[in-house]
């Protein structure tokens, strides 16, 4: 089912227009990047919303590189709090966290 609003009628007070290429791009109005929060490199997502879209802006979590696991870790933090125990390098620890 098409929508279809006549921008001779539309309240330009409570909507924000864009308009779109052939490409299928458009430009996010300023006003509603500011209040999403949007910045260059951004995602948003379209979730179908009462016979429209609603936009959202997507927030992820970047996780970073762990060469250990969840074991590996706690074994590590047991090694830290002994006294006695150091290593000279991270590959060093994790050859001697094998060897338990």
């Amino acid at each position: 089912m098409e929508r279809i609003i006549n921008m001779k009628t539309i309240a330009r007070d409570k909507y924000f227009v864009s308009h779109i290429t052939s490409k299928g791009q458009t430009t996010i109005p300023k006003t509603v990047r500011n209040i999403l929060g949007l910045k260059d490199g951004s995602e948003v997502a379209f979730k179908p919303s009462n016979g429209g879209f609603m936009m959202v802006r997507v927030t992820t979590t970047i996780k970073e590189d762990n060469p250990y696991t969840a074991a590996e870790w706690k074994a590590i933090e047991k090694l830290a709090a002994q006294k006695g125990k150091s290593f000279k390098n991270a590959k060093s620890a994790l050859k001697h966290l094998h060897s338990l």
